[in-house]
Parts: structure tokens; sequence; C-alpha cells
């Protein structure tokens, strides 16, 4: 199913830093370390060029590779060995920390640049430092301008508004204004808003990761503290609060109705509300269909492709540049079972490139042998499965359970091997720790009905169709239901 490839041998953070910057990073970084003013060790910039070329090349920091670093970063040193000694590879690593520093200061600045809350606090307490009243009231006109004027807020956004409202009290006690001066009433319910925005936000991730994983409990009995807060008039009807209250509702009541209350309040509000919130809203839609797919009705494929479909015309697919591996499985899965065939295979290329480096040809591999397993295209698609390494807990698996599909499907005559592959597939996800009961009784289900699917097909077994269709029937828990269902029917009489 899959084959071991050696891992490349990196054991400087440094290069695994690197590796993740563009080349628009990689030069304003080679421009941040040649700066005076941040750097002043030469051995550093020849050090940070030698990776760069490393990098581009894609090549194995090996011992030849650390060897080659040393000349690079110490040109008027003797030149090491086959390997570097005790000595040299100190002095390397020296130079690989300064280097990792400056590289995390370039990102800090970075930073500053996307994040005006950080830059509100930093900049504002250095203008009140040094007394620039002047300057800071420009400073602070300009920004409350700007988040006046800005329609789709997130947490950063109700971060930098308090940070900003904070510093503004700030100015008052140092200009000796507050006995006839003050902005508490702002600075509350700024700093009331940042708190609920915050707490909400993480209430739903913990309800999330306890129903994505048997190991995640979190004690959330102190939500109810914030109850009465969430009751006032100008929270109760704040877009992005109510619409995380109504999330919530629904992660704990699971119904249709909070459901259709959740979309519409989504669907209201959705202009005033950041995009990386909307993504996890967009998630928790999806959440829903996904649990009742997982409770045997697969129609509810068609909502989820919708949903996504959405997700990408609104450019939400991405997450700080990067599509997660899991996503563009979810995506590719939905696509293919409402056969959506021509336009997922676009949105597999076209994130393709937004892959983690890691790990991309595995799932690369992995979302086309989904779709030409889809299409019939079987042995095309198992060569793809072949090529996919573990990469994580979810494809393992679904590499494994489409495997066997693909095994099934090409087996003209019965065969002891595949008999034995799913067998073991069984115990494997039987034995799994990590998975939640839910999915891990789905698996097993399925694969214990493809057992008897086989067996029967091949004339290996006792059961009969009608036998298999209502142990099928009986199961509260089975994945890809509709798949099987289609197995059986295809039976013999």
């Amino acid at each position: 199913m899959s084959k071991n490839k050696q891992k490349k041998v990196r054991p400087f953070l440094i290069v695994e830093l690197l590796s993740s910057f563009s080349k628009r990073e990689l030069a304003n970084l080679t421009d941040f370390v040649s700066c005076n003013y941040h750097n002043t060790d030469v051995h550093v910039v020849g050090l940070l060029e030698f990776f760069k070329e490393m990098i581009i090349n894609e090549d194995d920091f090996d011992d030849a590779a650390q060897c080659a670093a040393f000349r690079a970063t110490f040109p008027k040193k003797a030149a090491p060995k086959k390997t570097l000694s005790d000595k040299e590879k100190s002095l390397l690593r020296t130079k690989t920390t300064d280097l990792t520093r400056l590289a995390e200061m370039f990102l800090a600045f970075e930073e500053l640049k996307e994040n005006a809350a950080c830059k509100t606090e930093l900049l504002y307490s250095q203008l009140l430092k040094k007394r620039q009243f002047r300057l800071f009231k420009r400073n602070v006109a300009k920004d409350e301008k700007a988040l006046t004027a800005k329609t789709a807020k997130g947490v950063r956004d109700y971060a930098h508004q308090f940070k900003m409202q904070s510093k503004v009290l700030v100015s008052f006690r140092e200009r000796e204004l507050l006995t006839a001066e003050d902005n508490l009433p702002e600075l509350i319910e700024s700093f009331d808003v940042y708190y609920l925005a915050n707490r909400l936000k993480l209430y739903t991730t913990c309800f999330s990761l306890t129903q994505s994983s048997a190991k995640k409990s979190y004690d959330i009995a102190t939500t109810e503290v914030i109850q009465p807060l969430l009751q006032l008039p100008q929270y109760d009807s704040h877009p992005f609060i109510q619409t995380y209250q109504a999330a919530i509702n629904l992660l704990e009541g699971d119904t249709a109705q909070l459901y259709e209350k959740f979309i519409g309040l989504l669907d209201t509000n959705e202009t005033y509300i950041a995009k990386e919130d909307l993504d996890t809203f967009y998630k928790i839609a999806i959440n829903f269909y996904t649990n009742r797919i997982k409770e045997g009705n697969p129609a509810y494929y068609q909502q989820i492709f919708d949903l996504f479909k959405v997700m990408d015309h609104k450019d939400l697919l991405l997450e700080n540049d990067f599509m997660p591996t899991h996503k563009l499985k979810n995506i590719t899965t939905v696509s293919c079972k409402v056969g959506e065939f021509e336009w997922v295979r676009k949105v597999v290329e076209t994130y393709r490139p937004n892959l983690e480096k890691e790990c991309a040809e595995s799932v690369y591999h992995f979302n086309m042998g989904l779709i030409d397993f889809y299409q019939n295209n079987f042995k095309t698609a198992f060569d793809h499965f072949f090529h996919v390494e573990n990469i994580n807990q979810a494809y393992t698996i679904n590499s494994r359970i489409m495997t066997l599909k693909c095994y099934y499907e090409l087996d003209d005559e019965y065969d002891e091997r595949t008999l034995r592959t799913l067998l073991l597939s069984e115990r494997f996800i039987q034995s799994h720790k990590d998975l939640i009961t839910k999915d891990k009784k789905a698996y097993k289900n399925f694969v214990r009905i493809l057992i008897n699917i086989y067996n029967t097909r091949h004339g290996a077994g006792r059961l009969t169709k009608e036998k298999i269709l209502r142990k099928l029937e009986k199961l509260e828990f089975v994945s890809d239901k509709k798949w099987l269902l289609e197995k059986i029917n295809a039976l013999k009489e």
C-alpha cells in the first residue's frame, strides 16, 4: 500500500525553517541579515547564502553538505575533511543558532506588517515613553478611522481596538487628565468584546476537538460565567458574538433546527466577520452534515460539496496560505461522491503548491487516486495509493480503505492474499487507540461487511446476499455505506 522512504537528514532547525520560506521571503531575509543594524557577523551572511542554494537544490544536509556549509561560513579556515570535527561542528552550530535568531527576528518584523494590534501595542508604548502625545493622537485617529472603515472583523481587530483603548487611557494618565477626561466606557466595551470573542472561539475549538479525538476532554463548565455578559443587548446582537453563540448551540444540540438558525445567522452576518472566522463557521456547518453521513445517510454529500464550492469561491479554503491535508482529502472525497470530477481535479492541481513540502507528493497521489477510483480507473488509482506514505491518521486509514476497495474491484477471482489483507486491516483499525469510538466502529464495520461481500462474490462464504444486506442495515455506524450497498446489490443471487 505504501513504501518507506528514507527521510532527509536535517539536524539543524534553521534548515527546516528556511525550507518553509518563499523566494520573496528568502530575498527579504537576505537583506535583513545583511543590514548592519541587525547583524554585523559576515560568517552568518555566508551561511545563509549556502543554505539558500542548498534549499533551492533540495539537497540533504548530510556530512558532505555540513562540510560545504562550514567552508561557506568560514572561507579563511582550513577546509574540513569528509566529516566535521567536534570543534568544527560547535563552530557551525554557533553560527546556525545566530542565523536562527535573526530569522526569528525577521518573522517578527513580518508579523508586525500584518498585525495592527501588535504594532499598536509596541509603537504606542514607545511614543508615550517619549511623551510624544501629538504623534500618539495622530496614530490613534488613523487607527480608529481604519477600524471604523473595516466591515469584516475578527479576533485580531477586537484585540487591536482593546489595546488601542488601553493605551489611550495611559495617555490620559501620563498627561494628568484623568480627573477631567477618560475613555473608560470605550475601554470596557472593547475589552468585553475582545474577551467574549476569544472565549467563544476557544470554547468552539475545545468542543470540536472532543468530537474528533477520543483522547481530548476539557472542563468547559466555567463558560457558564459569561452567560450574563452575553445576554446584554450590545453583545447579544453583535454579529461576531451572535454567530459564535449559534455555532456553539449547534455543536451542543446537533439538530436540523439549530443548523438552520446557525446558517441563517451566518448568511446575515458574514459580511461583518473576518475570513479566518468564516472558515471556522463553514467547518462547523460541514461537520453537521458529516455527522449525518456517519449515521448512514449519504444524501448529504451534495450539501457538503455545495459548502466547499462556496468556500472556494470566497477564497476560504487556504489557511495561512497552506492547504491543510485533511481539508483537501475531504474536498476530494465529497466531490467524487457527487460526481464532480473535473472540478475537483482542478482544485487538487490548483492547491498542490500550497501543500506542506514534506508530504505534498503523498497528499497529491492520494487525492488523485481517489478521483481515478471513483471514475473506475482502478489500476491507476492503485498505483497512486502505492505512492502514499504515512502522513497522518486520517490519510493512513483512508489510504488503507481505498486500497482494499481497489483489491476488491481488481480481483476477478478469489485471492487468499486479498482476504488476508482485509483481515489485517480489520485488526489494524481495532487496535488503533487514537480513533474516536464512532469512527472506529464505522471503519471496522466497513471492513467486516466488505469481507462478507468478497467471500460471497467468489463463492467462499456462507452468507447470502440478503443476509449481508440485513447485517449492514442493523449497523449504527458504517463508513461508505452507499458503496457497500452497491457492491451487495451487484452480487448474484
